[in-house]
């Protein structure tokens, strides 16, 4: 049996994590994405509804749920009914972070279709075969600052106005990622430029260090206004570059699969995709 639960208690949040690891363990991938992490730990479930089963959850936040069930459990319906109490309880769409036959299952029995692939793409830290591109005149590339972050913030609501998981960052969002212990301000690079006396920002790389192996090309952001001037190519590499010189295996990032000139420009760079490493959404 399933209990929609109100508070995000310690014994809460330990079982939601442990089963959120049991899926990872087998998965390969935490069912539950930053965004999801991030709101939990700052905000519990305000704004969110959780059904927690022995063995499962479902964590509805503004129509979307996610779904977890502990892989030794799996099989046995619980999934089915977290996911018809999360429907119930207004759900329209749904995560699948690894793309289960069991939840393409679900997801039919309750009329949700496949709307969206996000793809895990990987580099295996080899050479380049090109030298880094040079900034254009009046450009330049540095590592973040304190007083950085309105620019910082202007530059990705402009630059993602059409993505709702990352336009919407607002100063405290920011926060909340900067305050992560992963956060190195010399890992996140922007492309600056003098205009009328003071810096204006043309876009940004933000990198993110996973481990000694793992690195992520965690946001790449471009002012619309200075598209077309070679600076994502540019903060790409810089970044790529960044990050080959601190892991030793790997560096990951995640592209829309209909985002076919930024999987081009990937692809260009060495990162590959295979099927197991696809993100699914689901739409009721």
């Amino acid at each position: 049996m399933s209990l929609l639960v109100t508070e995000w208690t310690p014994s809460v949040a330990a079982a939601v994590e442990q089963i959120a690891s049991d899926c990872q363990t087998v998965d390969g991938v935490n069912p539950l994405d930053e965004a999801a992490q991030l709101r939990l730990r700052h905000h519990g479930l305000s704004g969110s509804r959780l059904w927690l089963h022995e063995n499962g959850f479902a964590l509805l936040h503004e129509g979307d749920v996610v779904l977890a069930v502990s892989y030794w459990k799996r099989g046995e319906g619980i999934g089915s009914l977290l996911a018809a109490e999360a429907v119930e309880g207004g759900a329209t769409s749904a995560w699948s972070h690894a793309d289960h036959i069991a939840a393409r299952k679900i997801a039919e029995r309750l009329g949700f279709e496949r709307t969206r692939e996000l793809w895990v793409m990987r580099w295996p830290l080899t050479p380049f075969a090109e030298p880094a591109p040079a900034a254009p005149e009046g450009v330049t590339v540095r590592s973040f600052r304190l007083g950085d972050e309105a620019e910082l913030l202007r530059v990705n609501a402009a630059a993602f106005a059409a993505h709702p998981e990352q336009g919407a960052m607002d100063a405290a969002n920011l926060a909340e990622r900067m305050a992560e212990p992963w956060f190195s301000p010399e890992g996140l690079f922007l492309a600056v430029e003098d205009g009328d006396g003071a810096e204006q920002v043309l876009g940004f790389h933000w990198t993110k260090v996973h481990s000694a192996t793992t690195g992520e090309v965690y946001v790449v952001g471009i002012d619309p206004s200075a598209q077309g001037r070679g600076i994502g190519k540019l903060l790409t590499r810089v970044g790529l570059d960044h990050l080959a010189s601190v892991v030793s295996d790997e560096v990951i990032l995640y592209v829309e699969s209909d985002n076919l000139a930024a999987r081009a420009v990937y692809e260009g760079l060495g990162f590959t995709h295979e099927s197991y490493d696809t993100h699914v959404h689901y739409t009721k």
